[in-house]
């Protein structure tokens, strides 16, 4: 089943001392790793597709200028035996692939048109209840190699109605 949705996409991302590369496997940066800085918030409503072929469930949208990605094309997908690890495909002007798994460090490549970076990604949650309510809550840090820490809470909300809007 293919279907035209619009997604609902909220982050709240800020800056973290410390580096998950520093870190021994197995350690990671302490839930109150202190804030460098107020969070930026960042709310857009895209229109996307929704795909569930009985296994999988991919969402797919185009990034905005908003995101700082214009030219991208980001899918969220999961194994439905697997709800709780989520990827998250980039391609077009940026392209990554991550991988999101609550407790789980993970390395990635971010390609950019410059050159590519190394990228690690720790999940300290997934709250995935895009089957039931059409809800994805994660809570992360990505840090490419060299650079800050950097801590999001994301929340993606598939809108029931494509042409009518909702209240979440």
């Amino acid at each position: 089943m293919l279907k035209k949705v619009r997604i609902q996409i909220i982050t709240d991302r800020y800056e973290v001392e410390g580096s998950l590369y520093d870190l021994p496997a197995g350690q990671y940066l302490p839930e109150d790793a202190p804030a460098k800085e107020e969070p930026q918030h960042l709310e857009i409503t895209v229109e996307g597709r929704y795909h569930d072929d009985g296994t999988r469930i991919s969402i797919g949208y185009k990034e905005s200028e908003l995101t700082g990605m214009e030219g991208s094309s980001t899918t969220v997908s999961f194994q439905k035996n697997e709800p709780q690890r989520i990827s998250m495909l980039r391609t077009g002007n940026v392209k990554t692939a991550l991988v999101f798994e609550k407790a789980r460090r993970h390395l990635c490549i971010y390609q950019t048109p410059i050159m590519p970076f190394d990228v690690c990604v720790f999940t300290r949650s997934v709250d995935n209840r895009i089957e039931s309510d059409g809800i994805l809550q994660m809570d992360y840090t990505v840090e490419l190699r060299g650079a800050q820490s950097e801590r999001t809470k994301f929340r993606m909300h598939i809108l029931p109605d494509f042409d009518r809007p909702t209240k979440i």
